[in-house]
């Protein structure tokens, strides 16, 4: 495995390959789990982006027209009292504000879901990896968490 970079005796070696080094495990191994860590994080921000529209902070707009639309259902409905962004899906789908209001919901719930199972996918990767005995195991608990985020998309219909 290819390794950017190894701290040892407080000197950093840089682009280092696991089987033709000289550095000891006890150095590589733990670059080579933050390495691999890394990959995994990669491949859960890729599963995530898959689930919303482009764009920094779209995740917080869920969030924020779901809070909306929560408390307007829950609330009298007041049609002098739409918030905007069920007002907004309104004009962009067409459909009433009781519909809109529970399509942004059924739209952030799906979101929500999305992210705890990910986040079940990259942490039980990153555990498997640092529980790895050597760089192989390593390798392979990276790969096949990685594998399972690469799968992990939306299912449209």
């Amino acid at each position: 495995m290819y390794i950017a970079k190894v701290k040892h005796d407080g000197n950093l070696y840089l682009g280092i390959h696991s089987q033709e080094t000289w550095l000891p495990l006890s150095a590589v191994l733990p670059a080579a789990m933050a390495q691999l860590s890394d990959d995994i994080d990669t491949a859960a921000g890729n599963a995530r982006a898959a689930f919303v529209s482009p764009g920094s902070y779209i995740d917080q707009e869920y969030l924020l027209a779901k809070q909306e639309a929560d408390a307007w259902l829950a609330g009298n409905k007041d049609e002098l009292a739409i918030p905007s962004s069920v007002s907004d899906h309104m004009a962009m789908f067409g459909v009433g504000a009781v519909v809109a209001a529970k399509e942004i919901i059924a739209t952030a719930e799906t979101w929500e879901k999305a992210l705890r199972n990910i986040r079940q996918l990259r942490l039980g990767g990153k555990s498997a990896v640092r529980k790895a005995e050597t760089i192989k195991e390593a390798e392979e608990a990276a790969k096949e968490a990685i594998e399972q985020l690469n799968r992990y998309r939306p299912a449209y219909n």
